[in-house]
């Protein structure tokens, strides 16, 4: 078993699970408000609030166990998901190489306009291999930058409240591996609507493979017509924007996550006129839940995307 832990603009998310090359099984799982002063934006803005809230449910969960032998929260290795507006994606296509030279392909491309003395160890560098290019064996990435400091405090925090961190990755990364889960969406060309209660993330695949992510806050108190206007035209927004690039494949669909039904069904009303094919994201063909999940917990895979894709393995 592991752990995924991502917290989002009010609430932090986790997942205590398992994942195979079909499927991911949820063996139990928390949705928890975050503590005032902690973090803003996905950036945690006091690591000593953060620690004690990460020591205050790691101290519930066994305690609700029966507080009997290990804490399997603290014992089961932990992945760690992070969203914030400050970490900077590009997609890039890089020649055969090692992973120490595709560093440094990635470093040289988001460095070439800065100062290196100031930016060399401050920042990190990541990537996912998006598809493979040619007989050569090129690749295509998803390269990733953060600062370093941010990181740090994430690891500090769970470090300090005595969780077994694994890795540290970002969202956009666990949503697609979530999506190669799902036969339905291989090859296909859609956007994949994900809707928190104050956060919009619109995330557009072109022939199955990851192109964009585009972040909205969202003003209004979920569930509200005026919080509901704002997802369509959010959703407007970006498909404007990708029907006016050239050579844009036509989009099958919008997929939504993180609604109820009766908030999908008025914004597929509403918003008829923007042609496009909208249904609710169905993860029923991917993911099992353990037993103690029953009906009365509200469990919701729509809300916990990240969660679910961090807990498989990247390809």
């Amino acid at each position: 078993m592991q752990n995924t832990i991502y917290c989002g603009p009010d609430k932090l998310n986790l997942i205590m699970g398992s994942a195979s090359s079909t499927g991911v099984f949820v063996d139990d799982f928390r949705q928890v408000p975050l503590p005032e002063g902690a973090m803003i934006n996905g950036i945690i803005t006091s690591v000593d609030i953060m620690t004690d809230f990460l020591e205050t449910i790691a101290n519930e969960y066994h305690l609700q166990g029966g507080a009997t032998g290990e804490n399997r929260l603290l014992k089961n290795p932990t992945r760690v998901i992070v969203q914030a507006s400050n970490i900077v994606t590009k997609i890039m296509e890089v020649p055969p190489s090692d992973e120490a030279q595709i560093r440094d392909f990635i470093k040289r491309e988001f460095t070439q306009y800065e100062d290196l003395s100031e930016t060399a160890d401050a920042t990190l560098y990541d990537y996912t291999v998006l598809n493979q290019i040619g007989p050569n064996g090129g690749v295509e990435i998803l390269a990733a930058s953060c600062g370093r400091d941010m990181i740090e405090d994430y690891r500090r925090a769970f470090d300090q409240a005595t969780y077994n961190i694994e890795s540290i990755g970002i969202a956009a990364e666990s949503l697609i591996k979530l999506v190669s889960l799902l036969p339905s969406l291989t090859g296909q060309s859609y956007m994949l609507v994900q809707i928190e209660p104050h956060r919009q993330t619109n995330t557009l695949f072109c022939s199955g493979t990851f192109k964009i992510s585009n972040g909205y806050r969202l003003i209004g108190d979920a569930g509200t017509v005026g919080w509901t206007t704002e997802i369509g035209q959010n959703l407007a927004s970006t498909l404007q924007f990708v029907r006016a690039q050239r050579g844009q494949a036509q989009l099958s669909g919008a997929y939504f996550s993180g609604v109820s039904p009766q908030v999908f069904e008025t914004l597929r009303a509403d918003y008829s006129y923007l042609n496009i094919n909208k249904e609710l994201l169905n993860l029923a063909s991917i993911v099992t839940v353990s037993p103690k999940i029953t009906p009365e917990r509200y469990f919701d895979p729509g809300t916990l995307l990240f969660n679910l894709g961090a807990l498989v393995k990247r390809s």
